[in-house]
């Protein structure tokens, strides 16, 4: 939606508010139902719940590109959310299913560098084919992408939803909490990495037109490549993750958000130094959010909570999403500099390291699986 904004505002008369909304609804549906659309979809066959899925998003996608009215395209970007929400949720149990092992965390790494990817290519591929085919044509293009997608899924092999494993009555609520600490420990350690990054690619633009000169055009098309490239951190991590070195000190890298983002953000030491160090960023992060969708059977103790925790890691990780650029461009505006980014991430990735760390310190059924598979 982003490369389209304008064209958009113009044609349907929306508000800077309004646009806003559009673009983030995707994201704000995941913050809000990505635990309870896991547990709707939990008895359900996994591969054919990400064929509904992606027909969702492409059928939404294809209504959205043939509506008139701010209403009619908040509703279709509402459904568009849920069928994300549903993919995001069974594409890494589905996955977690056809393998296991080293290859299968790696598998699960390269999977976790979807957002990144899609993100980016969004981006540029909008940007272009919006100027020859208009924001409708753009918004079909990407719909019917989708729906391909889907029909390639259809070949996928069945697997049958894991069973839900029974425990005494009355023990139900206690149970879940305590299989689901974990997990929600690396959802909330997810939304603070993930956090950081959207902060950092939200007002890397308006420092580097402020600090360095350059105009807004340009700062946003150098902040695109910068967030590119960094997607060869989560590749990396695949690479590290298959060679058997252990997510607990890839999840160490959360560290260097934080310092890259004190040179980025300062102002000093010229453009080269500022972009170098906003790559650093980007690369840290593309590194641990592989690292976290790879961690997830980690954090489990049971298959048959693969799915919640898919949910509780798309949940947290758009909290994050939605709550950190603000909370940060307060901070900023509160010290009068850009130099008060740094420290912001430094005291929320501090607090994200920890969170990873408990969430993989035990145990659980993802290193049982692989012992066993060994």
């Amino acid at each position: 939606m982003t490369p389209i904004s304008v064209a958009l505002r113009a044609d349907l008369s929306l508000s800077l508010a309004q646009v806003a909304l559009l673009t983030s609804l995707v994201t704000s549906v995941a913050a809000v139902l990505g635990l309870f659309v896991s547990y709707l979809v939990r008895p359900l066959p996994p591969h054919r719940m990400l064929v509904a899925g992606l027909a969702v998003m492409g059928a939404a996608g294809l209504f959205c590109a043939r509506t008139d009215s701010f209403g009619a395209m908040l509703g279709g970007r509402l459904v568009e959310g849920v069928g994300y929400v549903v993919v995001v949720i069974v594409a890494p149990v589905l996955l977690f299913s056809l393998g296991d092992g080293k290859q299968l965390t790696g598998a699960l790494a390269i999977w976790g560098t979807f957002m990144p990817v899609g993100l980016a290519l969004g981006s540029f591929a909008g940007g272009m084919l919006s100027m020859w085919l208009d924001w409708r044509g753009w918004l079909t293009v990407a719909a019917v992408g989708t729906l391909v997608v889907a029909v390639g899924a259809t070949r996928l092999p069945a697997v049958a939803p894991k069973r839900e494993e029974k425990t005494p009555p009355g023990a139900d609520r206690a149970a879940t909490v305590r299989r689901l600490a974990r997990p929600m420990a690396l959802g909330a350690g997810f939304a603070t990495v993930s956090g950081s990054i959207v902060a950092c690619v939200t007002l890397y633009p308006a420092c580097l037109h402020e600090e360095f000169g350059l105009s807004m055009e340009t700062a946003g098309t150098l902040t695109g490549v910068v967030s590119l490239a960094g997607v060869a951190g989560g590749f990396l991590a695949s690479w590290l993750l298959v060679r058997g070195i252990p997510v607990k000190f890839l999840f160490v890298a959360t560290l260097l958000m934080p310092a890259g983002a004190f040179a980025a953000f300062a102002g000093t030491g010229g453009l080269g130094v500022s972009v170098g160090s906003a790559l650093v960023v980007a690369l840290a992060n593309e590194l641990v959010v592989a690292t976290v969708f790879a961690a997830v059977p980690l954090a489990v103790r049971a298959a048959a909570d693969l799915g919640a925790a898919n949910g509780l890691v798309a949940q947290f990780g758009s909290i994050g999403a939605l709550a950190t650029p603000p909370l940060v461009g307060l901070a900023v505006t509160a010290a009068g500099g850009w130099w008060a980014v740094g420290p912001c991430l430094l005291a929320v990735c501090a607090a994200g390291l920890v969170l990873l760390l408990i969430a993989v310190r035990q145990p659980s059924y993802g290193t049982r699986a692989a012992g066993e598979a060994a």
